[in-house]
C-alpha cells in the first residue's frame, strides 16, 4: 500500500509540473537574458537546472533548444545593430597613412567584436551548464548539435558573416601586421584574441569544419604578405648588397615565425616562411649570387664565411637555390684555376688563336731583355727620322714584330714566365680557401664536396706541367739550405702537397720526375733529413700502392748500401798509406735510377783517380761475383783546391769540368791559350757536354776562364785562357752548370723545355703501353672471355691510378695483343 501511494504521488507532481512548462520556459528565457546582461548573479542555478530538467522530461526538449537559439540571435543582432556597426572605421579619403586616430578607431572595433565574443562565450558557457541534461538526452536523439557548439554557429553566422563586418577585421589585423613589420609598436594581444577566435569557428553545420581563420582570413594574409615581401625584394635590391639583404632575409623569416607563433596561428607558419624564401631568394637567386661587389665572388674573395653560411642555408630552402650556388661556385673555381693557369704555366684557356697571339705578345714585350727592347727602339726611332710619315704602318709592323719574336723565342719567352713552384703555391691556396669554403660556409656537404673537387681537378690537370711543377715544389721543400722553414713547416707543405697530388691524373709522370729529383738529391746529399724523405715516400705509398714506390725504396736502399762500401773501402785504402784522393762512390742499381743509360766514355782520368777506379773494382767484385759495373762519371762531382797568388780556393765542379782543369789547364802558363779543338783532342769528350763545362767556367758568376773572342756561342777556333785576376772573398765556391737534357742532376730545379718534355713523355708512353698490356693480359687470364667494352672499362679502372688511357690507346693494345696471339677474338663474334 505505501509503495503504491508513492508511485501515485510522482505521477500526480510530473501531471502538475507538465502544466507549468510554459511557466518554466519563462523563467529559464528570463535567466538566460539576465546571464547575457551580466545579471546573474541573483540567479538560483539549481532551481533553473531542475527547470530545464523538467522540460525535457516533459517533451518539451525542442522548445527549450529553439528558444535558446532564438534568444541568442536576438542578443547578437541587437549588439550588431546597436555597438559593432555604429564603430565601423572609416579611412580619410586620399591618405595613404593611417592617423593616430584612425589607428585608435581600428583597435577600438576589434575590442569590440572581442568583447562581444567574450560576453557570449561567457554568458552560453553558464548557459551551458543550466542545459546539460538537455545535451545529453534530447540533443543526441534529436540529431542537433550541443548548445555551445550551436551558439558559435549562431555567433558565426549572424557577427562574422556580415560582410562589412568581415572585411573590418581582416583589414584591421592586416594593417596592424604591416604596421608591426614597418617597425611599430602594436597590440599583439588584442590580435591573438581576434584570431583564437576565428580559429574557435568553424565552417559548415557539424561539430567540426574548416576554421574561419582559415576559410576567411589565411588566404588573404598571405597573400598580402607576398604582395610586401615582393615590393620589399625589388626595391631592398637595388639599393642595398646581398649579404645585407640575406641577412634581412633571414631577419624576415625569424619576424614571420616569430608573429605566426605569438599572436596569429602556427598553422601559417610553413606557408608564410615559403611565401618569404619565394619572395626574397628564390626569384632574386642568380640575381644575389652575381650581384657585383657583395655577390658569391666577393664572398670567397673577402674569406666572409658567415655570410656564405648564411647564402648556403637559405637557398637550401628554395626550390634550385644550393643546385645554383654550386655551380656559380664551380664556374668561380675555374676561373681562379685557369687564372693561375694562365699566370704561372702559360695555359690558355680558350681556343681563339687571335687571343693567344696577342696574350702571347704581351708577356713577351713584358719579359723580353733590355738589350731587345733597346733594339727595337733604335730601330724605330731610326725608321721615324727617315720616314714620319708612316708612323702607322711603322706601329703595325711592330705589332707584327712583337708575335714574330713571339714565335721565333718562344722557348726563352716560357723560361722566363713559367713559375711552377709558385703554381703550385697559388693552387695551395686556393685549395686551402675552398676548404674553408666548405667547412665555414657549408657545413661540409658532401654534395657541394664532390662538385669542387671535380672541378678543381679538371681545371689543375689543363696544366700539362702539374706532375712536373709539383715534383719541383716539393723538391725545393726537401732541398737543405731552405731558409725560414722548419722541420714542421715544410712537413705541413708535403701534407697540402700529397692533397694536391690526389687531384694529378697522370700520376706516373709525376712519379718520372719525382725519380728524377729524388736520385739528385740522394747523390748530393741536398735532403732536408731522411725522416721527411721516407714520410715522403710512405704518404706516395698510402696513395697509390707499394708498386708506386718500389723504386723509390729502392734508390734509398743503393745510397744506404752506397755509404758502407765506402766506408769499407776507404778503410782498406788508409791501410796501404797511398796518397790518393779520398772517393766517394754511389753504386746504384740501373731498374731503380732514372739514368739515361748511356756509359760514360773512357776519359784520359788522373792517374791517381784510375788507381781509385781500378782498387774499386777489384774490391767490389771480391764481395759481388756475377755483377757488371759500369763507370756513370757524368753524375758526379769533384771538389779541387786552386792556388792562385793570393791563396787558394776550395771549389766543387763536375767531373768533366776537373778533367778539363786538370788535364788541360794545370799546364797552361802566361801567354798560353787553348783551341776549343785542342782541348776535344786532350780530353776526347762529347761536344756538347765539353761546351757546357767550357760556357760554366767562363760565363758563369765565378769566370775561373777567359774566352776569345767574348760570344757565348763556342767554335773549334775559340780560344781560352786562365782568369789570373779572379777573386771572390768566398774560400769554398761552386760552378753552377749550364742547363741542358739528359743529365738529371741538371734538370731537377728546372722546367723542361718543349723538346725535352717530347722525350719525356715519349719514355712516358712508351711504359704506358707495357702497363696495358700487362692489364690486358691480367685481366683475360682470369676473365678467359669478356666483351669487348667490359675489358676497356676493366683496364681503366685498374689503371685510373697511375693514369687515365683513353679508350683508343686500350684499344690498339688489345689489337697488338692479337697480332702477338697472346689472346684472340672469340670464334662466336667474328
Amino acid at each position: 500500500m505505501y509503495e503504491g501511494n508513492r508511485r501515485f504521488k510522482s505521477k500526480n507532481k510530473r501531471f502538475e509540473e507538465k502544466n507549468n512548462t510554459e511557466e518554466y520556459w519563462k523563467k529559464l528565457r528570463n535567466a538566460f537574458y539576465e546571464i547575457f546582461n551580466k545579471n546573474a548573479g541573483e540567479l538560483s542555478f539549481e532551481e533553473l537546472y531542475r527547470y530545464a530538467y523538467n522540460l525535457v522530461l516533459s517533451k518539451e526538449g525542442k522548445k527549450v533548444y529553439n528558444g535558446t537559439c532564438e534568444l541568442m540571435e536576438e542578443r547578437l543582432k541587437e549588439i550588431s545593430s546597436e555597438q559593432i556597426k555604429p564603430a565601423f572605421p572609416v579611412d580619410e579619403p586620399g591618405n595613404k597613412f593611417q592617423s593616430n586616430t584612425e589607428i585608435e578607431r581600428d583597435l577600438e572595433f576589434l575590442r569590440i567584436i572581442k568583447n562581444t565574443w567574450d560576453n557570449h562565450i561567457m554568458a552560453i558557457t553558464e548557459i551551458k551548464s543550466l542545459l546539460m541534461y538537455m545535451d545529453r538526452v534530447y540533443v543526441p536523439r534529436a540529431k542537433l548539435l550541443p548548445i555551445y557548439e550551436k551558439s558559435q554557429h549562431i555567433f558565426r553566422d549572424i557577427i562574422i558573416y556580415d560582410e562589412n563586418i568581415k572585411e573590418c577585421i581582416i583589414n584591421i589585423i592586416l594593417k596592424q601586421i604591416e604596421r608591426e613589420r614597418s617597425g611599430e609598436m602594436i597590440d599583439r594581444s588584442l590580435i591573438s584574441n581576434i584570431i583564437s577566435m576565428m580559429l574557435d569557428l568553424h565552417e559548415g553545420n557539424g561539430e567540426t569544419g574548416l576554421s574561419l581563420y582559415k576559410s576567411i582570413f589565411e588566404e588573404r594574409y598571405l597573400e598580402s604578405s607576398r604582395v610586401y615581401y615582393s615590393n620589399l625584394s625589388e626595391k631592398f635590391l637595388d639599393e642595398n648588397d646581398a649579404s645585407e639583404w640575406l641577412k634581412k632575409s633571414e631577419h624576415h623569416m625569424e619576424e614571420e615565425k616569430d608573429r605566426t607563433e605569438q599572436y596569429l596561428s602556427t598553422l601559417s607558419t610553413r606557408e608564410i616562411l615559403r611565401i618569404v624564401e619565394q619572395e626574397t631568394i628564390e626569384k632574386h637567386v642568380n640575381t644575389i649570387i652575381e650581384m657585383e661587389n657583395s655577390g658569391l665572388r666577393s664572398l670567397i674573395n673577402d674569406d666572409r664565411y658567415n655570410d656564405l653560411n648564411r647564402m648556403y642555408n637559405l637557398f637550401g630552402k628554395v626550390n634550385n637555390g644550393r643546385e645554383e650556388l654550386i655551380k656559380a661556385l664551380c664556374d668561380y673555381i675555374k676561373e681562379l684555376g685557369e687564372d693561375i693557369n694562365e699566370t704561372w704555366a702559360l695555359v690558355s684557356s680558350t681556343n681563339e688563336s687571335n687571343k693567344n697571339i696577342n696574350r702571347t705578345a704581351k708577356i713577351f714585350n713584358r719579359n723580353s731583355s733590355t738589350n731587345n727592347n733597346n733594339n727595337n727602339n733604335n730601330n724605330n726611332n731610326n725608321n721615324n727620322n727617315n720616314n714620319n710619315d708612316n708612323k702607322d704602318n711603322n706601329k703595325s709592323s711592330e705589332t707584327l714584330d712583337n708575335i714574330e719574336n713571339t714565335n721565333i723565342k718562344k722557348e726563352n719567352l716560357t723560361k722566363h714566365s713559367i713559375n711552377p713552384k709558385l703554381w703550385v703555391v697559388k693552387y695551395l691556396e686556393l685549395k686551402d680557401k675552398l676548404d674553408n669554403i666548405l667547412v665555414k660556409g657549408f657545413d661540409n656537404d658532401k654534395k657541394f664536396q664532390m662538385k669542387m673537387n671535380s672541378i678543381f681537378q679538371l681545371v689543375i690537370n689543363e696544366n700539362p706541367k702539374a706532375s712536373e711543377s709539383l715534383s719541383l715544389f716539393i723538391d725545393d721543400n726537401l732541398k737543405k739550405g731552405i731558409k725560414g722553414k722548419s722541420e714542421d713547416e715544410i712537413e705541413e707543405l708535403l701534407n697540402k702537397s700529397i692533397v694536391l697530388f690526389r687531384f694529378i691524373s697522370d700520376k706516373d709522370v709525376f712519379e718520372r720526375y719525382y725519380k728524377q729529383h729524388l736520385a739528385k738529391r740522394l747523390l748530393y746529399k741536398k735532403s732536408v733529413s731522411e725522416d721527411a724523405e721516407r714520410i715522403m715516400i710512405t704518404r706516395l705509398q698510402m696513395e697509390c700502392g707499394h708498386q708506386f714506390t718500389t723504386k723509390l725504396e729502392g734508390m734509398y736502399k743503393d745510397i744506404n748500401i752506397s755509404s758502407e762500401l765506402s766506408t769499407e773501402f776507404r778503410a782498406i785504402e788508409k791501410k796501404k798509406d797511398k796518397k790518393l784522393p779520398e772517393l766517394n762512390i754511389s753504386v746504384l742499381t740501373k731498374i731503380f735510377w732514372p739514368m739515361s743509360g748511356q756509359v760514360t766514355p773512357n776519359l784520359p782520368y788522373p792517374i791517381e783517380i784510375q788507381t781509385l777506379m781500378d782498387d774499386f773494382s777489384k774490391f767490389y767484385y771480391s764481395r759481388h761475383s756475377g755483377r757488371k759495373l759500369l763507370w756513370q762519371f757524368s753524375l758526379g762531382s769533384s771538389d779541387l783546391r786552386i792556388n792562385y797568388e793570393k791563396g787558394s780556393k776550395d771549389i766543387n765542379i763536375c767531373n768533366l769540368g776537373m778533367l778539363l782543369l786538370i788535364n788541360v789547364f794545370n799546364k797552361w802558363k802566361p801567354g798560353d791559350s787553348f783551341t776549343f779543338k785542342q782541348i776535344q783532342a786532350e780530353l776526347e769528350a762529347n761536344d756538347l757536354e765539353l761546351k757546357r763545362v767550357l760556357q760554366s767556367l767562363v760565363f758563369s758568376k765565378y769566370k775561373l776562364l777567359q774566352k776569345i773572342p767574348k760570344s757565348r756561342e763556342i767554335t773549334n777556333e775559340d780560344e781560352f785562357i786562365v782568369n789570373t785576376k779572379f777573386s771572390t772573398p768566398l774560400n769554398r765556391i761552386k760552378i753552377p752548370m749550364v742547363v741542358a737534357s739528359g743529365n738529371i742532376h741538371n734538370r731537377s730545379s728546372v722546367i723542361e723545355n718543349n723538346e725535352e718534355r717530347e722525350e719525356t713523355y715519349r719514355h712516358i708512353e712508351d711504359s704506358r703501353r707495357f702497363q696495358i698490356d700487362a692489364a690486358v693480359v691480367r685481366i683475360m687470364k682470369g676473365r678467359k672471355k669478356m666483351y669487348h667494352n667490359n675489358l676497356i672499362t676493366e683496364v681503366t679502372n685498374q689503371l685510373s691510378s697511375r693514369f687515365m688511357p683513353s679508350p683508343t690507346a686500350i684499344k690498339k693494345r688489345i689489337e697488338s695483343l692479337i697480332e702477338r696471339e697472346y689472346m684472340e677474338r672469340s670464334p662466336e663474334d667474328r
